[in-house]
């Protein structure tokens, strides 16, 4: 396609993901267009008006860069009293430059308020311009632009279907290892050699290998905490990188600031809201209590798994419901027992 319809189409994909994930493809572009370091969703749902933040090093100045994500449709402007708002946040939060990023436009009054205080304005149009130029989203082959499916499927969520895919059934079940992993994502380490390296230290073992980093770092994406980010080529191989979502900025702050209840309590909500465990507690609920044997039945009915592989990860999803403080287990093997002890807080 010509490159105006590849703008076209790029638009249509910055409408077609939810907010979050608009989020998470500004902050991939900027990561292309612009070298930053500390770049990241702001945590917490109450962001004070940043989205993103990051920050600017040159030779000769030092820069906090606060970014405002605006998924708007065209012809739903950006406007002056956003852009002050804005403002304020900027120099609320202490940020000394700016940038509002939006896949509409902006009116008159918002480019004066920006020009006024230096703010750069990305409008649907310049964005476009910028994924294309720094192949972001996009495959070119001379004059001809396709989009890159690759770099779409990042922004894949886990499905709410009849049938649950295996990907979206869990294979890791130490969330000690899993917090460790979120906190390598969150320290650079975002690629599956390097988390492996990474929780080795932190965890001084040798046995973990970057398959396994591949079976967390998934657990953490069914959980919310981590997002796809844009594959990379090392000798030849294409690797996935992960980045924190705004969720696992939150975990991760609750965990840094000591205030661990904070942080189980966002574990335990996430839990809930993975499916297959949503699936397999509504029996629980049902029955008052579950063996083993029975959530291997469940697994084997509700998702695509093979037959020789339901009973290892109905282990799996066993040691994720006892996660929950209303959950006893006793017993062992396929006799192993899960009784709904409690209303959930």
């Amino acid at each position: 396609m010509r490159a105006s319809t590849a703008k076209e189409e790029l638009l249509d994909k910055g409408l077609q993901i939810d907010h979050e994930q608009f989020e998470q493809l500004c902050k991939m572009v900027i990561e292309r267009a612009e070298p930053t370091r500390e770049l990241e969703l702001t945590p917490f749902r109450g962001d004070g008006g940043i989205d993103i933040h990051a920050v600017i090093d040159r030779e000769l100045f030092h820069a906090r860069l606060g970014v405002q994500a605006k998924q708007y449709a065209i012809g739903n402007t950006v406007g002056a009293r956003t852009l002050r708002g804005f403002k304020g946040a900027l120099s609320e939060q202490q940020y000394h430059i700016g940038t509002v990023i939006t896949t509409s436009s902006f009116t008159s009054g918002a480019e004066t308020s920006a020009d006024q205080d230096f703010i750069r304005l990305i409008d649907g149009d310049r964005l476009t311009d910028i994924m294309i130029e720094s192949s972001i989203g996009v495959v070119t082959d001379g004059e001809s632009y396709e989009l890159d499916p690759t770099f779409w499927s990042a922004f894949e969520k886990p499905e709410r279907t009849d049938t649950i895919p295996s990907l979206e059934v869990p294979q890791a079940d130490n969330f000690d290892v899993i917090r460790t992993v979120i906190r390598a994502v969150d320290t650079g380490s975002d690629i599956k050699p390097d988390i492996a390296a990474y929780v080795q230290k932190q965890m001084d073992t040798d046995t973990f290998d970057p398959r396994q980093a591949d079976y967390y770092g998934i657990a953490a994406w069914l959980l919310q905490f981590l997002h796809k980010e844009q594959e990379i080529e090392i000798d030849n191989r294409t690797i996935r990188r992960w980045g924190l979502t705004r969720l696992g900025e939150e975990y991760v702050t609750h965990l840094d600031r000591g205030n661990r209840e904070s942080a189980d309590d966002l574990l335990t909500q996430q839990i809930r809201d993975v499916e297959i465990i949503s699936r397999v507690y509504a029996q629980l609920e049902a029955d008052g209590t579950l063996f083993r044997h029975d959530i291997t039945e469940i697994l084997a009915a509700e998702t695509d798994l093979s037959d020789s592989t339901t009973r290892r990860r109905a282990r799996t999803v066993g040691q994720w419901l006892v996660r929950l403080p209303e959950i006893t287990t006793t017993g062992r093997g396929s006799e192993q027992q899960y009784v709904l002890s409690s209303t959930p807080r």
